[in-house]
């Protein structure tokens, strides 16, 4: 099996665990504890849940009317290896997204992020939210210097 292969099993079992967890806590009333994170300053307001027993965490994020995060790919979030997009609510209809996902204004996200890596997969949703796909595109290029040759 392809590590591709092996990455998509286990984040579709990772989110049915989730979603068996999620429906056990709704069935008895009781609703995840979310704690909110973050500002509007740049339109990504982040909530997250701590899945204790799996050293991960659900962040919960609204593409908002003014972020940068619309028209762009889930692929293109670049989120950090062991972290992943895994469900994108659109009106009424639930997604598990692909890679080729294009998220859109109103869209509810929710992303697993392994428990060390909660920061780094906030400031990449925010830079993203704020300056688009290419975000930190650039920051690893060495400046073009012209010169005689």
């Amino acid at each position: 099996m392809t590590a591709a292969a092996e990455l998509a099993v286990s984040v579709g079992m990772l989110c049915a665990a989730v979603g068996f967890a999620v429906g056990l806590a709704i069935g008895r009333g009781r609703q995840p504890r979310w704690a909110e994170k973050g500002s509007f300053v740049h339109k990504v307001s982040i909530g997250f849940a701590t899945l204790d027993r799996m050293d991960a965490v659900l962040l919960r994020f609204e593409v908002e009317e003014e972020s940068r995060l619309a028209g762009v790919e889930v692929g293109e979030l670049r989120l950090p290896v062991g972290s992943a997009v895994a469900l994108v609510t659109r009106g009424d209809a639930v997604l598990v997204p692909g890679d080729r996902t294009v998220l859109r204004r109103g869209d509810q996200v929710l992303a697993v992020a392994a428990l060390g890596q909660v920061a780094e997969v906030e400031e990449r949703l925010r830079a993203v939210s704020r300056h688009g796909r290419l975000a930190g595109w650039y920051e690893t290029l060495e400046p073009v210097r012209r010169g005689a040759a």
